[in-house]
């Protein structure tokens, strides 16, 4: 009977050795992670709230384009003074890598997908495909590394989408219309 219990231990355990459920595929389907191979763009969407809650940054990357750019209005505390900022897509990563490292949880409890008409680029010869979401965006410190943080964001984003020379699509632009509580 021991023996047999043993067998058995060392059948599942064998089985398992290869397979490390907190590594996520970078790209792909994968087993336990519900990463999309970006073929459409609303599953580009699907992986970037994927990569936000998990504070995946690598999947977080593989959604951007190139040319990214990020545009946000920036709310100062000057009373009546806004100012839209626009990001390209370094910075962003760096921003988003720091976002991800300052919390131990990022829930995105609302997350409402609307397709938008499509959008043609005279620059680039090619048709945009348009995304606007309304989220509600929370980033909680649980364990206190920064003072116990918790922020809130609800509002729309607007998406542009286009299929990148390797045929997947990823997101071109990224315009963010919330407002932040806490």
């Amino acid at each position: 009977m021991i023996k047999k219990s043993l067998y058995i231990i060392l059948i599942i355990v064998s089985g398992l050795s290869c397979y490390n459920p907190f590594s996520p595929p970078e790209v792909g389907p994968g087993f336990m992670a519900p990463v999309a191979s970006q073929t459409d763009p609303d599953s580009v969407l699907k992986n970037f709230k994927y990569a936000y809650e998990y504070r995946d940054i690598i999947t977080y990357e593989n959604c951007l384009d190139q040319g990214f750019l990020f545009y946000y209005i920036d709310q100062t505390d000057i009373p009546g003074q806004l100012l839209e900022q626009r990001i390209e897509r370094s910075v962003d990563v760096e921003r988003t890598r720091r976002v991800f490292n300052a919390f131990d949880e990022i829930l995105l409890e609302t997350w409402d997908v609307f397709a938008l008409p499509s959008e043609y680029d005279s620059t680039t010869q090619e048709e945009l495909k348009l995304r606007q979401v309304g989220f509600h965006l929370r980033l909680i410190d649980i364990d206190g590394d920064y003072n116990y943080e918790h922020l809130e964001a609800n509002g729309f984003a607007k998406f542009k989408l286009r299929r990148s020379e390797d045929g997947f699509w990823r997101i071109v632009y990224w315009q963010d219309n919330s407002i932040q509580g806490q």
